[in-house]
């Protein structure tokens, strides 16, 4: 038991000094972070909301390298904290992205009919900075998985940072419009469907997010004692 914890402690430690090295995401979230790019219906507090939770709460995470980019992961944390909130808070999906992204809203089924989403969410009830951190570290394990499970789409256009974020995609018209695009998205749809049957597998994302989440409380202690 000793040994283990001895071992968290390293971890931490190492974490700590690696997001020293780091810019801290929080200084940049609401330049990288927009309305525009969420799957869901959202208003001004929603987002005024998330960002003064992640820059106080969540700008020490450290995202993985995996299928999307950093900058997607971020506003991917920002769809799954919508989704971890309460049933009545009538947070409602955007159909006009569901004809764009339609893997992501096959994912974001399978997140919520998971047993264990549903028992994050009772978890994180009531408690808005550890919603925010669970929705960071479901991000990141998410991005993980995708990458597992799609790496052969490393290269595609979906992908491609130099035309832009893939969650905003949507507004560039012309791309809808290539032939080349709309088969990449139809094979990455279905390649999508194909992962989501390895439910063992999906699942794991929910154990892995508490263990990135133990990371995180324990580096948050540390940092309040040596920073």
């Amino acid at each position: 038991m000793l040994i283990k914890h001895v071992q968290e402690i390293i971890e931490a430690i190492k974490l700590l000094v690696k997001n020293i090295a780091l810019f801290k995401w929080g200084e940049i979230v609401r330049e990288i972070l927009t309305k525009e790019a969420s799957l869901f219906f959202i208003d001004d507090f929603q987002y005024a909301e998330f960002t003064n939770l992640f820059e106080n709460s969540c700008a020490e995470v450290v995202f993985d390298n995996g299928l999307l980019s950093t900058e997607d992961v971020l506003q991917n944390c920002f769809n799954l904290w919508l989704m971890i909130q309460p049933s009545d808070k009538g947070i409602m999906e955007s159909m006009e992205k569901t004809m764009y992204y339609t893997s992501d809203f096959l994912i974001f089924d399978a997140i919520r009919n998971n047993p264990k989403f549903h028992q994050l969410q009772k978890f994180t009830a009531g408690d808005r900075v550890l919603q925010c951190q669970v929705a960071c570290c479901l991000a990141n394990q998410l991005n993980l998985w995708l990458y597992e499970k799609l790496n052969a789409f490393t290269k595609s256009v979906l992908f491609n940072s130099s035309i832009g974020s893939y969650y905003t995609l949507d507004a560039n018209l012309p791309l809808w419009e290539n032939k080349h695009f709309l088969d990449e998205v139809s094979m990455f749809t279905k390649q999508v469907t194909v992962a989501l049957a390895d439910n063992r597998r999906f699942s794991d994302i929910f154990s892995k997010t508490l263990k990135h989440l133990e990371k995180i409380t324990l580096y948050k202690q540390l940092k309040d004692k040596v920073l």
